[in-house]
């Protein structure tokens, strides 16, 4: 045999029945490994981030992994309703990738909102702190200017008298002036 025929026939073997979860449970177990892992090398976050972000993606993953089976398994489930043999295999196989996806963008998301951040507050015994958001200053750091209307003669128009000057309304604006 020829290092073709078997590179030929182990990816026919390979393809032959595989499950979708396999792949996405490597991706995750890869990704569970190192990114916690690269997160803790980084020297320019502060430790307390660097442990609660290595930590939050060491549980996303932990989480991932079974559900990844577990939805990839409980979709293939229902080729069962095929009675034709090998459109059943056909059923099971893309109804194992329809469940993957279905766990990655749903479930996964799901359970990580519901476990991980009660879990990283037990551990980094966060009860005891208060969340209230923080507060915005926003009062202004110019002085006030005072405005005063006053009116003389109901004819006149009004001046305005603030503290740094006093103007005429008038000039400002367009007494019978046509251009064109």
């Amino acid at each position: 045999m020829t290092l073709t025929n078997v590179i030929k026939k182990a990816c026919e073997s390979i393809g032959k029945d595989n499950n979708p979860a396999y792949v996405v449970v490597a991706i995750a177990t890869a990704k569970g490994i190192f990114r916690p892992l690269f997160t803790m090398m980084d020297k320019k976050e502060s430790p307390e981030t660097k442990k609660y972000t290595a930590l939050r993606e060491g549980l996303t993953e932990v989480i991932a992994i079974p559900t990844y089976l577990a939805c990839g398994a409980l979709a293939g489930k229902g080729a069962a309703l095929i009675k034709d043999p090998e459109k059943a295999k056909m059923a099971k196989h893309n109804l194992r990738f329809v469940g993957v996806c279905a766990a990655a963008l749903i479930a996964i998301p799901g359970l990580c909102s519901l476990v991980i951040k009660p879990f990283t507050d037990m551990i980094f015994h966060k009860k005891d702190q208060k969340n209230e958001p923080a507060r915005l200053d926003v009062t202004s750091k110019s002085p006030e200017i005072e405005k005063t209307t006053q009116v003389e003669n109901l004819n006149q128009k009004p001046m305005v008298n603030t503290s740094i000057y006093t103007y005429n309304i008038a000039s400002f604006t367009n007494n019978r002036m046509r251009v064109g």
